[in-house]
């Protein structure tokens, strides 16, 4: 019997595990479709584009949007920075709006066509021989990625259902969630260890919407899961210069400084998407991390370049 349970949780993990392959591969295949195109205009029209923070804003919700990685975009800027293409005082909006970029992934997710994920994915793959030219075949290719995508997270999301061992898990993440302090570290940590806060926060859709989690112990975990994604950034940057550094660090400081206003809020947070989004948990989690996102880039966007002098004077030569 107990054998059994042995074979039993680690047929569950698995199956998380291949549900969470599943995620990235979706997102991989979106990022991969657009990489190409959006970097060679993203470099081309940048400096002309920067001039207003406004504009930056947008188009770092723009690219990542299209990317489907904050990360991605946060280090492409950055090697533009390193590469003195692109001013560090105009690379911060950008920097700005790609944290806004990367909520469109937990929106998306909280539409909940999982149902009709195996469609996209037929879709894709029969379509695909009918785009003769390279980059046409972004479509078939988006389509796949989409279907990717819910597949995975309804895997993990029946996987997680099925185990026995809900309320132990309910009643660890709930223990958790008595502190928020622990539930922001929480969640920078299990976004440092699976380097990807778009598939942290849909898990966090998912066990809320099974009931394991509240989404009130939810948001301190998302806004860890914030910090955590800093950590891609961090790492890259260590192969660019020093002012290459500093614009990686800026991210972090920004993304800290949010996270501390939020801090004092979470109640009001949550009380908002509650009632912008009732009876819909994912809709909330994924409201929260919107909502943390724009509101930190409106306060902290007229003081950009203060914060570019703080990460000058902490990363000095």
């Amino acid at each position: 019997m107990k054998l059994l349970k042995e074979m039993q949780y680690i047929i569950i993990l698995l199956s998380i595990l291949g549900g969470i392959f599943l995620f990235l591969s979706g997102i991989k295949i979106i990022s991969t479709s657009f990489e190409k195109t959006v970097s060679k205009k993203f470099k081309t029209t940048l400096y002309k584009l920067t001039n207003n923070k406004i504009v930056g804003v947008l188009l770092g919700i723009m690219i990542t949007g299209l990317l489907q990685s904050s990360s991605a975009t946060t280090l492409l800027v950055i090697s533009l920075v390193h590469s003195n293409l692109i001013n560090i005082y105009k690379a911060v909006p950008i920097i700005m709006g790609a944290n806004i970029g990367t909520t469109i992934t937990a929106q998306i997710v909280a539409i909940e066509i999982k149902n009709y994920a195996i469609y996209f994915l037929l879709a894709g793959f029969i379509t695909m021989p009918f785009f003769k030219k390279e980059s046409n075949k972004i479509i078939p290719r988006l389509l796949i990625g989409i279907s990717l995508i819910f597949l995975g997270l309804d895997i993990v999301s029946n996987s997680i259902a099925s185990t026995n061992s809900t309320k132990k898990l309910s009643l660890l993440i709930e223990n958790i969630g008595t502190n928020d302090a622990l539930g922001i570290f929480s969640g920078f940590l299990i976004t440092a260890i699976i380097h990807s806060s778009s598939t942290g926060i849909a898990i966090l859709q998912i066990m809320a919407s099974s009931n394991i989690i509240t989404v009130r112990t939810s948001i301190p975990i998302m806004l860890g899961q914030n910090i955590g994604t800093c950590i891609d950034t961090l790492i890259g940057s260590l192969a660019t210069n020093r002012t290459g550094k500093q614009a990686a660090f800026v991210h972090i400081i920004f993304n800290i400084i949010g996270v501390i206003i939020f801090y004092f809020f979470t109640d009001y947070l949550y009380n908002f998407v509650s009632i912008i989004s009732p009876n819909n948990p994912s809709r909330q989690i994924a409201n929260a991390h919107t909502l943390f996102n724009v509101i930190t880039t409106l306060l902290l966007l007229p003081f950009s370049s203060t914060l570019v002098n703080i990460s000058k004077k902490i990363l000095k030569e």
